[in-house]
């Protein structure tokens, strides 16, 4: 298990202060303490790769800290981000249960603390304690809402400007800031950020530029300011 720097690794699941409701932390204490006897707990360095698009499923992988970009590339190299995943989610389930090859590239993007579970251990698992059972379904249900949500924005938007617009606004609500100057943190590159809605760099900063001048979002550094959470959403379709 490596090591990082200024970086808490939470050993037992039962004692985790990370706990949440999300997925399988919430099992009962009988089925958690199954868990993690058959986990496997490493840190992840920045930069990290958890597994590789075409390769085979080996286990899946349930993020305790930390943030995971899922992305995928075209033959020609051009690369999308499919979902940024953070802790709590398991990633790796739908190979998994199909015993198929990984769909997506998994790299780290935050220091992450990661609990592996090889497939044939995980399947058992999942046969035997309904709960855990019915937590894997919620999982992979919400990997198929984010999904038709995310081809939904890209197919059915009118331009570029509405992607990082709506991409912004889904955000702000995964925040739960409901207000309408809404600040957020947000570590992305130009580079990332047009990863997720399938354009170039110069497009997004050129775009940046342009909500800056609307006055309806100025990113400093990490930080994101929407002025005016309303004015964007309504400019969408209007750019």
């Amino acid at each position: 298990m490596k090591q990082l720097k200024n970086f808490d690794m939470q050993r037992k699941c039962s004692d985790c202060e990370l706990r949440s409701e999300s997925f399988f932390c919430h099992l009962p204490q009988s089925d958690l303490e199954i868990f993690e006897s058959l986990k496997i707990t490493n840190a992840y360095p920045k930069g990290s790769t958890l597994f590789m698009e075409g390769q085979p499923s080996n286990g899946i992988y349930m993020l305790c800290q930390g943030k995971v970009k899922l992305s995928t590339c075209s033959p020609d190299g051009k690369v999308i981000i499919l979902h940024v995943a953070s802790a709590g989610e398991v990633l790796g389930l739908s190979p998994m249960i199909t015993d198929s090859i990984h769909i997506a590239t998994a790299e780290v993007i935050e220091d992450c603390q990661v609990n592996f579970i090889r497939n044939d251990d995980f399947i058992r698992f999942l046969q035997t304690h309904a709960d855990a059972c019915m937590s894997a379904v919620k999982q992979l249900s919400n990997n198929y809402q984010t999904a038709y949500l995310q081809i939904c924005s890209l197919g059915l938007s009118n331009s570029v400007a509405d992607k990082l617009a709506k991409l912004f606004l889904g955000w702000c609500k995964t925040n739960g800031d409901e207000s309408n100057s809404v600040h957020l943190k947000v570590s992305y590159t130009h580079e990332e950020i047009a990863e997720m809605i399938g354009t170039s760099r110069e497009t997004v900063t050129r775009l940046l530029k342009d909500f800056k001048q609307r006055k309806l979002v100025t990113r400093k550094g990490s930080d994101l300011f929407i002025h005016d959470r309303d004015a964007l959403e309504s400019n969408i379709g209007n750019f």
